[in-house]
């Protein structure tokens, strides 16, 4: 399946501080298919810096780490990474996966090589992709702003 590598940023501004948004856009294949019906979250908590961002060495390690994971998971056709959210000291990656569980196995390798990792996962059921659907039209009407 050939997924877009396009993607669209902002900023919000929550309580726990600014967060960049990006989110990838023309998934419309994938998310038809029915094959993705979960919703996972992977959750990086961050020492972060003095504006919630991960310092630099957190910044390398997540993103040595999640391009593997990325690679892996859409190789696979296990998972597709719908977004990323950034900030507010915290890393959190979405992805829609044929399954939870075969998400974490093909994780599995790379989490036995690497050092302890301060990440969570969980998963919900959304096999209409509402939240993923939610995020491009928000992003649709910054854009006519």
């Amino acid at each position: 399946m050939q997924l877009s590598n396009e993607w669209v940023a902002s900023v919000m501004e929550t309580d726990s501080g600014r967060v960049i948004e990006r989110c990838r856009l023309y998934l419309d294949t994938a998310r038809l298919s029915g094959k993705f019906g979960e919703r996972v979250e992977m959750q990086w908590m961050l020492r972060g810096d003095s504006t919630g961002m991960p310092t630099d060495t957190e910044a390398e390690v997540i993103d040595q780490f999640m391009a593997l994971a990325c690679d892996a998971l859409e190789r696979s056709q296990t998972a597709v990474l719908t977004a990323i959210y950034t900030g507010a000291k915290q890393v959190r990656y979405m992805f829609y996966a044929t399954q939870a569980q075969a998400l974490t196995g093909c994780l599995q390798p790379l989490l036995n090589v690497s050092k302890s990792l301060p990440l969570r996962i969980g998963a919900t059921e959304d096999p209409e992709w509402k939240e993923y659907i939610d995020i491009i039209a928000r992003h649709a009407t910054c854009r006519e702003e």
